[in-house]
């Protein structure tokens, strides 16, 4: 039977998570590696997550922190408040690294695999921060490896070519990866301190295929890369709501609809929270407005994509939006 390791990171604060499964049959053991590289608060919820459904399993996880983030955890552990139920990992289960290098050679140490690499990793990370990720996680991958990206914005070409180049530089063909999924998260989260994380609201997760090197030319993916990720995700619902998106631009599209007009007038407006906006007669009317037209400048997209009718994005997508924002703060 097999077994896995789950790896998560955040590139803000270099908070890693690894969540490692052993179900062995006799002495042979397998391993699936998850590397989460997570930015701001998607971490720390979702890794918690993960990390409770999977600590009666035989779980060990292990976390990659930067500077008082380590310190603090180390100490202290990591909390998450949350409207779902509280998650607390006790220091006592925190074991830490201080790079992605120091993190494969733990598995190549403790691994009786001898493939290289780690089977999933798992990468959320401001945009601007993209150039940063096939370099931050070249030590974790092979042609083995399933890679996430839980960000926002139209990313997956950009990555898939920085990816392709990179492996080329060095003689080799292809990407050096299995996969690459994009992933859209609809959460509320703070974090208040180091170790300290105050999930309010939301924790929708959708997720789509950008690249498979097992699908044919014209097809995105094949089968096993859906089964793939629902198989990662089955043991953490229904704490985290989990969809796949067959058309992932329409995923991204279907995530912009929020961040565009909540994101934007929120920072335009000095930073101010959503519920401010939603309860602001004329805030609430511009963010409609923003929602139209994003849907529009969607849709032309999709359709230039060859995207079939039925993945064109309704009105319904704009109430969805509006109706999550109503319960934000």
């Amino acid at each position: 039977m097999r077994g896995q390791k789950i790896y998560l990171f955040s590139f803000f604060d270099y908070f890693f998570i690894v969540l490692q499964f052993f179900f062995s049959k006799n002495i042979f053991i397998d391993h699936f590696h998850i590397i989460d590289s997570i930015f701001n608060l998607f971490f720390k919820s979702y890794g918690a997550r993960l990390w409770e459904a999977y600590r009666d399993s035989n779980t060990l996880v292990m976390f990659h922190l930067r500077n008082e983030h380590y310190d603090h955890c180390m100490k202290h552990g990591i909390d998450v408040k949350s409207y779902d139920g509280d998650v607390s990992i006790p220091p006592d289960d925190l074991l830490a690294f201080p790079t992605t290098e120091d993190m494969a050679n733990y598995v190549t140490e403790n691994s009786n695999s001898s493939e290289e690499g780690v089977d999933w990793v798992v990468c959320a990370l401001k945009s601007t921060s993209l150039d940063a990720v096939p370099k931050l996680i070249e030590p974790l991958t092979s042609s083995n490896t399933r890679i996430l990206m839980i960000m926002n914005g139209l990313i997956e070409d950009d990555l898939v070519k920085m990816m392709r180049e990179q492996h080329e530089s060095k003689g080799l063909n292809g990407i050096g990866c299995k996969a690459i999924y994009g992933g859209m998260a609809l959460i509320c989260s703070n974090r208040l301190a180091p170790g300290k994380i105050d999930h309010s609201y939301g924790g929708k997760l959708a997720v789509g295929v950008a690249f498979s090197s097992d699908a044919n030319s014209g097809d995105k993916w094949v089968e096993e890369d859906k089964k793939a990720i629902v198989d990662l995700f089955d043991p953490v619902t229904p704490k985290v709501p989990f969809v796949y998106e067959s058309n992932l631009r329409r995923g991204r599209w279907w995530k912009n609809v929020w961040n565009l007009p909540f994101s934007g007038i929120s920072v335009a407006m000095g930073g101010i929270t959503v519920d401010r906006i939603v309860n602001d007669p004329s805030l609430r009317g511009l963010a409609y407005k923003v929602i139209d037209e994003t849907l529009k400048v969607a849709n032309a997209d999709l359709i230039n994509r060859n995207s079939p009718p039925g993945d064109m994005l309704g009105e319904e997508t704009a109430e969805e939006m509006m109706t999550l924002s109503d319960g934000m703060g």
